[in-house]
């Protein structure tokens, strides 16, 4: 009898960047392994509640503060939000290691 073989299950990208009328600011293309949507949230990857409530809180700083016609209110909102993002992505990435990367999108 042979031996079965089985393809290991492409690694997820989880894509982070915020965009209007979203509670958490996390998407991923549905890929022939992992069937997911497009916009996904803090349930779909296990994600402590702490990490949760934090991007549900950058997500929303972002749109208290980032007009999409005039940009930022403040420099230093941005700043702020660019800093937290960054700690963010380390802090889902170590979250998801096992399965998954991070894009953090919207340092583009």
């Amino acid at each position: 009898m042979q031996p079965h073989s089985q393809t290991p299950p492409e690694r997820r990208i989880i894509r982070l960047f915020p965009d209007y009328s979203r509670v958490y600011p996390l998407w991923e293309s549905s890929t022939s392994t992992w069937d997911v949507g497009y916009t996904t949230g803090p349930e779909d990857y296990g994600l402590s509640a702490q990490l949760s409530a934090d991007l549900a809180e950058w997500q929303s700083f972002w749109e208290t503060h980032a007009d999409p016609f005039e940009g930022w209110d403040a420099e230093a909102n941005r700043q702020r939000w660019l800093r937290d993002g960054r700690s963010l992505t380390k802090r889902l990435s170590d979250e998801v290691a096992e399965f998954a990367d991070v894009n953090a999108e919207f340092e583009q």
